[in-house]
């Protein structure tokens, strides 16, 4: 494989990037948790990936499995993001559509048929509808 001279270098700025973009997602979200989860009140299709990813840590692989059973798939689009240039996404079209639906099809299956503690559908506990309850009076 004929690689670009600046490889190295692209490489290590993508990963300098990510890092960046985790530590700023992690401060903005430190105290809230997921934002989707606190603005809205619903769960959304990654929720319970980062504790998932924890159970890894801890090499409870079963723990990592029930709280969101694609975590390894967190790991294939950390390599994509780090080597995007020289991935020809043209040609992995199908395969990033079906992740996307799989996520999808995963998502509604663990909010509709199997539902658990990590995904759920709470409007009352998102910040907008606390706002709209304060400003029309409702509950």
């Amino acid at each position: 494989m004929n690689l670009p001279k600046d490889f190295k270098k692209e490489v290590l700025h993508n990963i300098i990037c990510l890092i960046l973009i985790l530590i700023l997602y992690y401060a903005a979200t430190w105290s809230t948790g997921c934002p989707i989860r606190y603005i809205l009140g619903i769960s959304c299709p990654g929720c319970g990936m980062t504790r998932a990813w924890l159970a890894v840590l801890h090499l409870d692989f079963a723990a990592a499995f029930s709280y969101h059973p694609l975590f390894p798939l967190g790991l294939l689009a950390i390599i994509a993001i780090v080597f995007y240039p020289w991935i020809d996404f043209k040609k992995c079209r199908w395969a990033i559509i079906l992740l996307i639906l799989l996520f999808i099809i995963v998502y509604l299956l663990r909010l509709f048929i199997f539902p658990d503690d990590i995904v759920n559908l709470n409007f009352s506990d998102g910040v907008i509808w606390k706002m709209l309850s304060i400003f029309l009076n409702f509950k």
